[in-house]
């Protein structure tokens, strides 16, 4: 019975804090008084829409973050309605580029060469075979093409 009580009143206590922190750090929505006429038909003045100048300058300034330019292609949806079916041909069509990799020992992009026809071809060799209802163990197949990525970025630079 104590502990009850001293749970009820350890909450409003809270809750009482809660609201008192709030109303001294938060905004109320008050606006002051304009003490002089000036200042009133300045705050009467038209709204400006659209950005300021500066925030335009601020804006060409920003520096657009580069992406490599070998990246592989996003699944389309039509290939599989579920995404976890999806992410599994993304990582099939990645262990594929990677393993024409390592057979040319060439650099070049090798997402560009493989059709998404091709990793449905492919797909039957990564199919689970222990018995979960999912086609693929897409934890296992992004380790192997993340493992196969790493060793190729130790060869090409981007």
């Amino acid at each position: 019975m104590m502990g009850t009580r001293a749970l009820v009143l350890g909450g409003a206590a809270l809750t009482v804090g809660l609201g008192v922190v709030s109303v001294l750090v938060l905004d109320r929505g008050e606006t002051p008084i304009p003490s002089s006429s000036s200042e009133l038909a300045i705050a009467n003045g038209p709204i400006l829409s659209g950005p300021s100048q500066a925030q335009l300058d601020f804006q060409t300034m920003a520096v657009e973050y580069e992406q490599p330019d070998c990246r592989p292609p996003r699944p389309p949806k039509e290939l599989a309605q579920l995404a976890l079916t999806r992410n599994g041909y993304a990582a099939i069509l990645e262990i594929l580029a990677m393993r024409l990799w390592k057979k040319t020992g060439s650099c070049e992009c090798f997402y560009e060469k493989i059709t998404w026809d091709g990793v449905l071809a492919a797909a039957p060799e990564f199919e689970r075979t222990d018995g979960v209802n999912l086609r693929f163990d897409v934890p296992k197949l992004r380790v192997e093409a993340d493992l196969l990525a790493a060793q190729r970025s130790q060869v090409c630079p981007e």
